[in-house]
């Protein structure tokens, strides 16, 4: 069982690594396509939106096992054909097929989380997974730094990610494999959806801007940007891990509102401060507090029945991708403050979303350890 974990773990770092490495070399594609390139990251979080629903919907009503293949397929083989792609619309559907291949596979990855993964180390695990999104990140940075030649970059990546196909091999079918899809409409399955779609919406909100825009306004205070980015991707990942363990003994529920509580008291830190050390620490603090979303993949598989559980929590996930992974910077940056105040309103905002969500959702924790 381990080993499966472990090689859906790495799958899923793999994915995360495909879909942020277009980010680190949108500048240099700038010059070849214009500003318009920058289009290419909200293509990728829209096609995962619908990859999410539609490859978890395929997983209920065949196979988890097969899914995830497809899923691969389509995050891979892409990524390496960008080194033959010349016209800026065939750039846009590759990454639409990016991301649909890679949200398919972190939505099937939260399912057999939930169902791999003792009940006790559910949250753990689910946490490890999403922090991996900034260690893909990382990587990605590291890795254009390493690679200036655009072509290079993208094909060695790509051969990279194709490590996933091997590791696919030792992942089972999922033990809750059915191939008659027996959907629920239960009030509180419909309020569920609810109230975790406003949760995911915050969340995306919350860090798809701050991932993406952080280096940017760091770069205008004059710090070392690199630097600090860095020490706050890494705070990140920690944080991502500890909140998994804390929420396995503490609960879902309360482990979110101390994360969410972080997170509302450095956005309006960001908001109010105009010392730049201080805006720097605070965007590491912020990364810490985006901890609220760690668990929250698993914290919904757990949620829903084993029969329909990727579908609906893909579905959950669908505007949280759509309108934050696909239009939150752009929202952002559509804001009249100044960046580091727009970024500082916008986290404020997504942060209040969370807050007020979680409140109704159910806790899990429980039940689990009655299991």
């Amino acid at each position: 069982m381990l080993k499966s974990i472990v090689s859906l773990l790495l799958i899923f770092l793999l994915a995360a690594l495909s879909v942020y490495s277009i980010s680190f070399v949108l500048p240099t594609l700038a010059s070849l396509y214009g500003r318009s390139v920058y289009f290419t990251v909200p293509m990728s979080w829209i096609g995962g939106a619908i990859g999410g629903v539609l490859l978890s919907m395929l997983a209920d009503r065949w196979s988890r096992r097969m899914s995830l293949l497809i899923s691969i397929f389509l995050f891979t083989i892409p990524l390496i054909m960008n080194i033959a792609i010349r016209e800026l619309p065939l750039l846009y559907l590759i990454w639409f097929i990016i991301g649909f291949g890679v949200n398919g596979e972190n939505g099937l990855s939260y399912a057999y989380a939930a169902e791999l993964a003792p009940p006790r180390y559910r949250g753990l695990v689910g946490s490890l997974m999403q922090g991996l999104y900034f260690i893909g990140g990382l990587i990605g940075l590291i890795w254009a730094i390493l690679f200036k030649n655009v072509n290079a970059y993208f094909l060695s990546l790509g051969l990279i990610s194709c490590l996933s196909f091997a590791l696919w091999f030792l992942i089972p079918e999922s033990r809750w494999r059915n191939r008659s899809y027996r959907g629920s409409t239960s009030r509180d399955l419909i309020r569920t959806v609810i109230l975790g779609s406003i949760f995911a919406v915050g969340s995306f909100l919350f860090i798809v801007p701050l991932v993406s825009l952080s280096f940017t306004v760091l770069s205008m205070l004059k710090v070392d940007s690199f630097l600090i980015l860095s020490i706050a991707l890494i705070l990140g990942m920690i944080s991502f891990t500890l909140a998994g363990r804390v929420s396995d003994s503490l609960g879902r529920k309360k482990t979110t509102f101390v994360f969410v509580a972080i997170s509302i008291v450095f956005s309006i830190v960001m908001l109010v401060s105009l010392n730049s050390i201080l805006i720097a620490l605070t965007i590491i603090a912020l990364m810490i507090g985006s901890s609220f979303f760690a668990y929250f993949g698993v914290w919904m598989s757990e949620v829903f029945p084993p029969e329909t559980r990727a579908t609906w929590t893909n579905a959950v996930f669908f505007l949280g991708r759509l309108v934050g992974g696909g239009f939150g910077v752009s929202l952002v940056l559509l804001m009249p403050f100044g960046l580091k105040d727009d970024l500082g309103a916008a986290l404020l905002i997504s942060s209040l979303l969370v807050l007020i969500s979680v409140i109704g959702l159910p806790e899990t924790v429980k039940i689990n350890k009655r299991n």
